[in-house]
């Protein structure tokens, strides 16, 4: 962030909650491609079931020129390319990070 001649300030909270969007990310990524390692009945993590969870994931779009490029579209060994790979609805895989309790019940929405 300081890095960028056009930023003058940064809050003290900036970094922290940057920090810990860049680890809810990498969470969710993580596991969604261990779900892949699992279908492939593997027991090691490789960058094929990463690829897999990010085509797999409308968010993570955003990563497919980074982690996939246009010569690897095809899954190692699978012959599966990008265009033949059943998409995975959000609303079948949930979301797997849920918030944790902070100290005290949660209220619900309405409560205080």
């Amino acid at each position: 962030m300081k890095a960028d001649e056009d930023v003058r300030m940064i809050s003290a909270e900036a970094p922290v909650i940057f920090a810990k969007a860049c680890e809810m990310v990498i969470l969710e990524l993580t596991l969604r491609s261990w779900i892949h390692t699992e279908e492939s009945k593997r027991r090691t993590l490789e960058k094929n079931g990463v690829a897999a969870a990010i085509s797999r994931t409308d968010v993570f779009d955003f990563l497919m020129d980074i982690i996939i490029p246009k010569d690897d579209l095809k899954e190692e060994g699978s012959g599966v390319t990008k265009l033949t790979m059943p998409r995975v609805v959000v609303d079948s895989v949930p979301y797997y990070y849920s918030q944790q309790q902070q100290g005290g019940d949660a209220l619900g929405p309405g409560e205080s």
